[in-house]
């Protein structure tokens, strides 16, 4: 397992679409909301990245690593039509399952205390 490169102390992590691209794509941004979508491919790793308060809704299923700031990592099975609630957090995401994970997270703007 890889260990994530988390930026230097006092450095904020990117929010998910800013850290990983490839991964994540906002589809809509009010201004206090957003929705963005991810997909990662089998064996695919993020950067490091944080999301405000959001709501996860898996349209897949597969299995995630979850490696958080503090160094605990979480290994999650998901199955199309979970639906996840998170306050603020950073994280990284690598899928170890055999399938491509898709996911529509509804994030609250305000609601960002890792900003």
């Amino acid at each position: 397992m890889t260990t994530p490169q988390w930026p230097d102390a006092g450095r904020p992590v990117p929010l998910a679409d800013q850290a990983s691209p490839e991964f994540y794509r906002e589809l809509i941004n009010t201004g206090e909301t957003r929705l963005v979508h991810m997909t990662m491919a089998p064996g695919a790793a993020d950067a490091p990245h944080r999301h405000p308060e959001e709501i996860v809704y898996f349209l897949s299923a597969g299995r995630l690593r979850i490696a958080l700031e503090s160094g605990d990592v979480v290994e999650r099975d998901v199955v199309a039509g979970d639906v996840m609630h998170n306050e603020a957090w950073a994280h990284q995401v690598t899928n170890v399952g055999a399938t491509p994970v898709e996911a529509i997270i509804f994030e609250r703007l305000d609601r960002d205390d890792l900003a």
